[in-house]
């Protein structure tokens, strides 16, 4: 008996293994993992976009794995591998990832990009895409007009506050086309978006929260040793809903008085209605929610943007030289540009085409989340699954865009200088499957019509140093979530005589 307990004590550990090698799921190529804590070491926490294109150039797999406290988490690196999946597989790849910090502690959940996927998912992403579809676009062309070349009037004015003033520009037709405000600089509803956006930057950059990962921390009290962040997160949930509320009810008073103008929330509040063509339930929550995440996703998407433009110009001027001919064939420096001159100017859809592929503002695209298990080229992917779409991959892939480290507007043209037929545009700059940006024909043209008024009237330079001397740009990004550059100088100089006057004269015309 006692040879037989002894041979079964022996045999335990190897039937395990056994067992467990039999059982354990082939998941995608990772780094292994240390007990209990699995992969919390290896995932990074700053330019991640660019430690994951390592990872899968070391494990030669478009797909990388990693498993956070029990979490999954999957990167797709290649166009391939996301059309598969988020694309082709869309049904059960379009939840979001569940934050107790992000969403419930902070108040995040009010934003209906943050729903899970559902119902209600749905009819907001409907009437998002009823009145920002790009044939609608066209009826916000006099706003994003007016937004930019008040931008032209305020670089001529103060060139070394530019940043402040592309800011502004953002913000300002945001409200302009959601709320019809008309806004002027310092305005303290224009700090509202700003600081709601910071949270979700804090949220991210500080990593992995406890309360994530034990959701049941959430109910212990503010003042209990260790719960500094209840604290944190009751301060930054106060922002977010000023950020929700302040503007809408705003609104609504203009309503009341009857001094509102046509703009997104008139919109919805006098025609939206739910998928079975009845009266929205929680009407205003719903509204809350559509006009407040347009809002703040808008408010520094556009500036980021244009931010990367102005590195690229003073970093690669001769790209700026060849813009400034094509406005000046098309405009002969008599007229600042409109929409209707796009098809007769692809350089600069060309170079709006490009900011977009060099250095997407989301780098690392919002993570989606699986709700049923699936295969993919062999490999597991449970339910439950967080999913990183690496955009920066795929926009820098070789076989897509040679030499992608390189600001080349001209892939997208043609030998004879017409945008190409077969140009592909990067769409992946603005999400993926279901999920994708709903306001990207908005932005596009916001885009376009702010780098053509900039180049039509200035010569974009490099900032000079004390002896007189060119200062050679660095091409450095901020490295979390929202990776705009890092703040640089440069100069605004009128291009021709008239320039300047021609500006202020357009320009008074709003």
């Amino acid at each position: 008996m006692a040879l037989l307990v002894y041979f079964c004590a022996g045999l335990m550990p190897v039937l395990l293994l056994v067992l467990g090698l039999r059982k354990r799921p082939r998941y995608p190529p990772g780094p292994r993992g240390v007990p209990i804590f699995g992969n919390i070491f290896d995932v990074p926490m700053k330019y991640a976009w660019l430690e994951y294109v390592k990872y899968g150039q070391h494990y030669e797999s478009d797909i990388v794995h990693f498993q956070v406290l029990g979490q999954h988490i999957v990167v797709l690196n290649s166009l391939q591998a996301v059309g598969d999946l988020l694309d082709k597989q869309s049904s059960i790849y379009s939840d979001r990832v569940p934050s107790v910090m992000l969403n419930e502690l902070t108040g995040w959940s009010r934003s209906w990009v943050q729903m899970e996927y559902g119902d209600q998912w749905r009819m907001h992403r409907r009437l998002m895409h009823q009145y920002f579809r790009s044939t609608m676009i066209p009826q916000y062309h006099s706003k994003q007009t007016k937004a930019v070349r008040r931008l032209i009037q305020s670089l001529l004015e103060q060139p070394e506050h530019f940043m402040e003033h592309v800011h502004f520009l953002s913000g300002s037709l945001i409200l302009d086309v959601v709320f019809s405000f008309d806004v002027r600089p310092g305005d303290a509803i224009l700090a509202l978006a700003e600081r709601a956006v910071d949270t979700t930057k804090a949220i991210i950059a500080a990593g992995v929260w406890l309360v994530d990962v034990v959701p049941i921390l959430k109910y212990i009290p503010s003042w209990f040793p260790g719960a500094g962040f209840k604290r944190i997160a009751a301060k930054w949930k106060t922002d977010v809903n000023k950020m929700f509320d302040v503007p809408y009810a705003k609104f609504k008073d203009s309503m009341r008085e009857g001094s509102a103008t046509p703009c997104f929330a008139s919109a919805l509040l006098s025609g939206a209605e739910d998928d079975n063509g009845g009266v929205i339930d929680n009407q205003d929550e719903v509204f809350i929610s559509l006009t407040g995440t347009a809002y703040v996703a808008g408010s520094d998407t556009l500036s980021d943007a244009l931010s990367t433009f102005l590195l690229a110009m003073i970093a690669f001027p001769e790209k700026q030289r060849a813009a400034h001919e094509a406005l000046d064939c098309v405009l002969e420096r008599k007229r600042l540009p409109g929409v209707e001159d796009r098809d007769a100017l692809p350089h600069i859809t060309a170079l709006a085409y490009e900011v977009l592929r060099w250095h997407p503002v989301v780098p690392l695209s919002i993570p989606h989340r699986t709700t049923a298990d699936s295969y993919y080229k062999g490999y597991y992917i449970p339910a439950g699954s967080t999913i990183f779409p690496n955009s920066w991959a795929i926009l820098h892939d070789e076989a897509l865009y040679p030499e992608p480290h390189l600001f080349r507007p001209e892939r997208f043209l043609d030998e004879d200088g017409s945008l190409h037929a077969h140009a592909r545009y990067p769409i992946e700059a603005f999400g993926y499957g279901r999920r994708i940006c709903p306001g990207r024909h908005f932005a596009h043209d916001a885009l376009w019509l702010a780098i053509a008024h900039i180049l039509a009237v200035f010569k974009i330079e490099r900032a000079l140093d004390e002896d007189g001397n060119e200062i050679e740009p660095k091409l450095d990004f901020m490295p979390h979530f929202l990776s705009m550059p890092k703040p640089f100088k440069c100069r605004f100089t009128p291009r021709f005589p008239d320039a300047a006057n021609l500006a202020l004269s357009a320009s008074s015309d709003y």
